[in-house]
Parts: C-alpha cells; structure tokens; sequence
C-alpha cells in the first residue's frame, strides 16, 4: 500500500510539477485527505527545489484554508460535524484551550488542518491571526518535507527501486 502510494505521488509529481503539488495543497487545506507532504518529498528526490516548491505548497496550502475558514464561517458546526464527525469534539476543545495556538500545531504537524481551517471559521477566530498561523506551521512543515525529501528521497526511492 504505501510503495503504492510512493509510485502514485512519483508519477503525479512527474505528470503535473508545480501546478500539481499547488493543487494538491490547495484542496487537501478544506476537503482533500491525504496529505500535501506526500507529494512534497517525492518531488524535491526528484530534483525539484525545495524552496520552490515549499513556498508554492504554501501558498496553496494557505488559499485552501482561506476556503476552508469561510466555509466554516458560513455554514457552520453542523456541515462541519456531517464532514468531520469523529474531529469535531476534539478540536472545540483545542480551539477552547490554545485558540490560535491549535491553528499553527494543526498546520506544522500532521493533525488534519482541513478541519483546524473550518473550525477557525466555526469559531470565529481572527482572521487576521489565522491567515499568519496558517502561513508560518504550513511553510514550516512543508520546508521539511521538501529538505528531507532533497536529502533522503533519492536513497529511499532507489531503496524502493522505484528510480
């Protein structure tokens, strides 16, 4: 499965380059489920720049959430629940303890931020301090990816005899 996932990611990166990865980061920031660091790292292994990719990701990643919040803000905690069910408890009670805080760990880390996004909305938090959180935790997390995937990608694609 996850061999599987590596080929798909190789070939959508080959396929679809940078217009690609800023789609793909774009729609996994409010609805896609898998994550933008799935294709970051493939596609720096394969040569592209780091930099380059991390702030196009970013870019993305920040507009999707954008979507994602005013979604939130407009529809509310009910589309929310009928979307992300299982999250939705958890993440009141995140956004009740850290406020904006919640918003940049969501970002920076693998937790999914697609539902950080609409709850930013939900909850009516400043736009203002969401737009920055969003920016810093995603092009943080995405610089990562892109840089480990620069340094260690051709190694594991080569392991996986997939180069």
């Amino acid at each position: 499965m996850f061999e599987e996932l590596v080929l798909w990611a190789q070939m959508f990166v080959t396929d679809y380059g940078l217009i690609g990865t800023f789609i793909i980061s774009l729609l996994e920031s409010f609805v896609f489920p898998v994550p933008t660091a799935v294709f970051i790292a493939p596609s720096t292994a394969l040569g592209v720049d780091p930099f380059i990719i991390t702030v196009v990701a970013t870019i993305g990643s920040v507009i999707g959430a954008v979507i994602g919040y005013g979604l939130g803000y407009v529809f509310g905690e009910k589309a929310a629940n009928k979307l992300f069910r299982k999250h939705m408890g958890g993440v009141k009670k995140w956004f009740d303890k850290y406020g904006a805080w919640a918003v940049l760990i969501a970002a920076f880390t693998p937790i999914p931020f697609k539902v950080f996004a609409w709850a930013a909305g939900i909850f009516k938090l400043d736009f203002k301090k969401f737009l920055i959180v969003s920016i810093i935790g995603r092009f943080i997390q995405f610089a990562i990816a892109a840089y480990v995937g620069s340094l260690f990608g051709g190694w594991f694609l080569s392991s996986l005899a997939l180069i």
